[in-house]
């Protein structure tokens, strides 16, 4: 009903102004009848209320968008609602605009204020503190633990079997998953050095919290990030147009004995997880695989992948069934992500399995579908440009790790250039393709394996 009113003062208002100007747009003629002067008198009283009830509406809108500012304001938990300067200029719209913002960034900074308050704490603990997600990655650690790690700038992220014993630790946290408590145990280094130590399971997915003797003095304060105990959704069904923002994806790279798929071998898989523009560091893939056959040299000085390193590495076959699961349902995304696909599906062949993803996205052809001015696709220039750290070049899941950050960053881009669903981007992605080979680029950034 107030819809309905307000719809009808708003056609009112319209009709209102238009016979305004239609009375304007007649000449006087004092020889008019009688009844050309009522009509014009009705007209004349039509426009007036028509005005009158337009203004009316428009302010019963503004006061209504005005009333959506303070609730934002007081749900931001402020009381002064004229908090931030605003212009004169700005309309109700504008104000509720400013208020949202003036609440995330409150939000942000009283979260940050939480997390300062949280490090204060763990680091006046007398004794180190780890937490470590089900997959092993070091999520937080105060300053007492950290000598333990090292001198490393930055542990948060990195697998705490390169310093402690995986067999040691997994057996005192399935004791403490027996004893439904906390258990005392003696964990190993991976140089079988004894570490004592209290480990306490968190939640039911597996993470544990591990508290041992502090080391000596830390150069470095304790850090964390928790979001590495994030899980993403299962994979939705993929449609022409499954929204960008959402998308469920994996970054994935190959690391192979050489460039041609007819006869060379995967070596390595690296894969991290996407939902949208999101990553979940927590969900990678990360494999190393025994090619059956010698690495050539010229191939090992790229990746540094030995044939001693994959001596004792599984054969594919061992592995297909992780390398299925990890990628059900997902598009694939990578840099000439076609040779990575192409490789695996080999893979897959020679083990009696049929394997295809539903979609890809290359990131080389995305950005030069955006940045079309761009001198290079190489990854690493790619990234630079994007401001992406890279790390762990030239492995798997190192590279998988920089794709997958380079895609963040082009899923708001591209999401802004009105491309925001799958079938979208693939128009994209198929038209820069074309515009690359007309201008002869056919293998561009293609050096790297």
């Amino acid at each position: 009903m107030r819809t309905e009113i307000g719809l009808g003062a708003i056609v009112l208002g319209v009709v209102g102004l238009v016979a305004m100007a239609w009375i304007d747009a007649v000449p006087s003629n004092p020889a008019a009848d009688f009844g050309a002067d009522v009509v014009a008198a009705l007209l004349a009283a039509l426009a007036c209320a028509g005005g009158v009830a337009l203004a009316w509406t428009v302010r019963k809108w503004e006061l209504r968008v005005e009333a959506l500012r303070g609730w934002v304001n007081l749900v931001a938990g402020q009381s002064d609602l004229t908090r931030r300067e605003v212009a004169v200029e700005a309309d109700a719209v504008d104000r509720v605009q400013l208020a949202v913002i003036d609440m995330i960034g409150m939000r942000l900074d009283q979260q940050s204020a939480v997390y300062r308050r949280l490090e204060e704490v763990l680091n006046a603990l007398p004794d180190g503190v780890a937490v470590v997600t089900p997959e092993g990655l070091i999520s937080l650690v105060n300053a007492p633990g950290r000598p333990l790690f090292g001198g490393a700038e930055r542990v948060i992220g990195k697998s705490v079997f390169e310093i402690l014993s995986r067999q040691s630790l997994s057996e005192a946290i399935a004791q403490a998953r027996a004893a439904g408590r906390p258990v005392s145990a003696e964990i190993f280094t991976v140089w079988s050095e004894a570490v004592p130590a209290t480990v306490a399971l968190i939640g039911e997915e597996g993470s544990a919290l591990l508290r041992y003797p502090a080391g000596e003095a830390a150069s470095h304060r304790g850090e964390h990030d928790l979001s590495l105990h994030d899980r993403p959704s299962p994979p939705m069904p993929l449609t022409p147009e499954t929204p960008l923002a959402a998308l469920p994806a994996l970054a994935i790279d190959t690391e192979t004995t050489g460039l041609n798929p007819k006869q060379d071998r995967v070596i390595s898989i690296g894969g991290v997880r996407l939902q949208g523009a999101r990553l979940f560091r927590s969900s990678t893939l990360n494999l190393l695989v025994n090619p059956g056959r010698t690495i050539p040299n010229r191939t090992i000085a790229v990746h540094g992948i030995s044939n001693s390193m994959v001596a004792g590495a599984p054969y594919f076959p061992a592995v297909a069934d992780d390398v299925a699961a990890a990628t059900d349902g997902l598009v694939m995304i990578g840099h000439h992500v076609a040779f990575d696909v192409q490789m695996l599906r080999n893979e897959m062949r020679l083990c009696g399995r049929e394997w295809l993803p539903p979609h890809c996205l290359d990131v080389m052809l995305l950005y030069a579908a955006l940045f079309p001015e761009a001198k290079s696709l190489l990854l690493d220039d790619m990234a630079a440009a994007l401001e992406v750290p890279v790390i762990g070049r030239h492995s798997a899941l190192g590279d998988a790790l920089t794709t997958a950050e380079i895609y963040a960053r082009l899923v708001p881009a591209l999401i802004g250039r009105g491309v925001e669903t799958l079938s979208a981007a693939d128009l994209l992605q198929h038209e820069a393709a074309k515009r690359l080979g007309r201008a002869g680029v056919r293998e561009i950034g293609s050096t790297v394996l």
